[in-house]
């Protein structure tokens, strides 16, 4: 199966997804079918005081930081075509020098994408969709960027528009429910185990530990493994 068709699948969750975990997790998987080494995506409504962030999901917080000047020409649609793709893409083989490509060098990274897109019925909110790929075949699995970028600027479409489709987070919450793996993976990392160590105790890969951690991340709405002990501890999950 083609990794575009892969992470077309992993964008089939977003038509049930009802609350904020729902939509990290699908942002999670459909990075992952693109090879991607780490992902962001930040919701953000324009309005009349600035640009207001509403949600963010990241795999490692803050790794984009050093992208920080791509994005706002991206979020201000002047200067763009009705229905032009918002992106940019950066690469180390592009033959262009900016403070983009030295982020890329000090993370040991080939490319990043950067993109953003509104939903389906646009309006004020935007997804910012960024993308890093640590070598030149992981950026290359798609036939094109372009490519590459119509489908993220699709799957990005997709999830602001399920943000948007979100019950009023006013009401209740529903209660946080791990899956057994979930709450394995999250024990031994509570007692200092690594995430190759837990695959050996468990007797699975340590990707298969990676994306039940990841799931429990999104869960939980933290970032890392420490946050999230921490939160499955006060939660009464652990």
């Amino acid at each position: 199966m083609r990794p575009s068709t892969r992470a077309l699948r992993a964008l089939r969750p977003l038509i049930e997804a009802s609350c904020p975990a729902a939509i990290g997790k699908v942002v999670r998987e459909f990075s992952w079918e693109l090879g991607a080494a780490h992902y962001a995506l930040c919701i953000v409504q324009c309005t009349s005081d600035g640009n207001v962030l509403r949600l963010r999901y990241e795999d490692a917080p803050g790794w984009w930081e050093g992208f920080r000047p791509e994005l706002p020409p991206l979020v201000a649609p002047s200067g763009w075509r009705s229905g032009q793709v918002r992106m940019v893409w950066r690469a180390l083989d592009d033959g262009e020098t900016s403070s983009a490509h030295d982020e890329l060098r000090r993370l040991g990274a080939h490319g990043a994408l950067f993109l953003v897109a509104e939903g389906l019925h646009p309006g004020d909110t935007v997804a910012c969709l960024a993308l890093l790929f640590d070598s030149p075949e992981a950026a290359s699995r798609l036939e094109t960027h372009a490519q590459l970028a119509d489908l993220c600027h699709h799957a990005a479409s997709l999830l602001v528009d399920a943000y948007l489709r979100l019950p009023d987070q006013d009401q209740p919450a529903l209660p946080i429910r791990l899956s057994a793996r979930e709450q394995e993976c999250l024990h031994w990392a509570s007692m200092g185990k690594t995430g190759g160590e837990t695959a050996q105790i468990l007797g699975v890969s340590e990707r298969t530990v990676n994306f039940h951690l990841g799931n429990a991340f999104a869960k939980l709405q933290v970032n890392n493994k420490q946050a999230a002990v921490a939160q499955a501890i006060l939660q009464g999950l652990l």
